[in-house]
C-alpha cells in the first residue's frame, strides 16, 4: 500500500484600493470596466474552452489512443498527450474523457478476443506509467490543500484490471485527500488498513460479478474492523453501473459512475456526517 498526499489551489480574489474616491457614478463605471467585464470574459473563454474540450476527446480519440497503448510505449503515449495540453485540453478531460476510456476500451478488446489477456495488462501499464508522470507533472506545478480526509481504496476480490482505481485515487489526492489504495483485492491486506489507520472512506470497484458473493463480506469486515465507526463505504466500476440494485445489497453506502462524481459523492457524505 501507499500513502500520497494531495490536495488542490483554492481561488483567492485580489483586492485593489483606489488612492482617492471618485463620485459613485465614476466608482461603478470604473468596477465595471475594471472588474466586472474582464471577470466575464474570462468566464466566457473558460466556457468557450470547456465546449472544445468535450468536443476534441470523442469516443474514436479513445480507442486510437487504446490502439497506441498496444503497440506503443508510454513516452509516445505521453507525447500525445502533451499536445492535447498544448491545445488547452484540462487534464481533468486527459483523465475521464481520455484515459478511462481508453481503458475500458482495452477490457473490451479483451472480451472481444481481439488481443490476449498479457497485451491488455502490458498496456494498462504504460497507462498507469501515464498517470504516474502527469500526477508528478501536477504536484510540481500546484499545491493542494489538505482537507484532512482519508480513503482507503481496493479492488473487488478476483479483479483482474485496476486502472479505474488508480484514476479515481488520483482525483481524490487533487481534491485534498490523502489517499491509500491496495490492488490485490485480499480482504486480509485491506481489514489490516482500516485497522491501523483512520479512514473517511472505503471505495472499492468491481467491473464483473464473477466473485461477486465475496464483495458483501469484504463489506462487513471493513466495516467491523475499521478504525473510524462511521467510515462511508462506496463502490463502483462497471458491475455496479449496470446493476444498481446490488449497491444496497453489498452493503454499501453509495455508488459512483466516474472519478468526478465520486469525490462529489464522498464529500458530501463526509460533510453530513460532521453535521450530526
Amino acid at each position: 500500500m501507499r500513502l500520497a498526499p494531495g490536495g488542490k489551489r483554492g481561488a483567492s480574489l485580489a483586492i485593489v484600493e483606489g488612492k482617492a474616491k471618485p463620485p459613485l457614478a465614476d466608482d461603478l463605471a470604473r468596477l465595471v470596466e475594471g472588474e466586472i467585464i474582464p471577470r466575464l470574459m474570462l468566464v466566457h473563454r473558460s466556457e468557450q474552452r470547456e465546449e472544445r474540450d468535450t468536443a476534441s476527446l470523442g469516443p474514436d480519440l479513445a480507442e486510437k489512443f487504446a490502439l497506441y497503448a498496444l503497440s506503443s510505449g508510454h513516452d509516445s503515449l505521453l507525447a500525445i498527450i502533451g499536445t492535447l495540453l498544448q491545445q488547452r485540453v484540462s487534464i481533468e478531460s486527459i483523465y475521464l474523457d481520455l484515459l478511462g476510456p481508453a481503458a475500458r476500451r482495452l477490457g473490451e478488446f479483451w472480451d472481444e478476443d481481439r488481443v490476449s489477456f498479457a497485451d491488455v495488462t502490458i498496456a494498462l501499464g504504460r497507462l498507469q506509467h501515464v498517470v504516474r508522470e502527469l500526477s508528478l507533472h501536477g504536484s510540481q506545478d500546484t499545491m493542494w490543500a489538505s482537507t484532512g480526509r482519508s480513503a482507503l481504496f481496493a479492488a473487488a476480490p478476483g479483479e483482474q484490471h485496476t486502472f479505474g482505481l488508480v484514476i479515481i485515487e488520483e482525483f481524490f489526492r487533487r481534491s485534498g485527500w490523502r489517499t491509500w489504495a491496495e490492488l490485490s483485492g485480499s480482504t486480509e491486506e485491506v481489514v489490516s488498513a482500516v485497522k491501523a489507520h483512520h479512514f473517511d472512506l472505503f471505495g472499492m470497484t468491481a467491473g464483473s460479478d464473477d466473485r461477486l458473493d465475496q464483495i458483501a463480506p469484504m463489506v462487513m469486515s471493513v466495516r467491523k474492523a475499521s478504525k473510524n465507526p462511521d467510515i462511508t463505504v462506496m463502490v463502483g466500476g462497471r458491475l455496479f453501473v449496470e446493476r444498481p440494485e446490488l449497491v444496497a445489497k453489498v452493503g454499501a453506502d453509495a455508488m459512483a459512475t466516474d472519478a468526478r462524481q465520486a469525490v462529489m459523492v464522498a464529500d458530501g457524505a463526509v460533510r453530513k456526517l460532521a453535521l450530526r
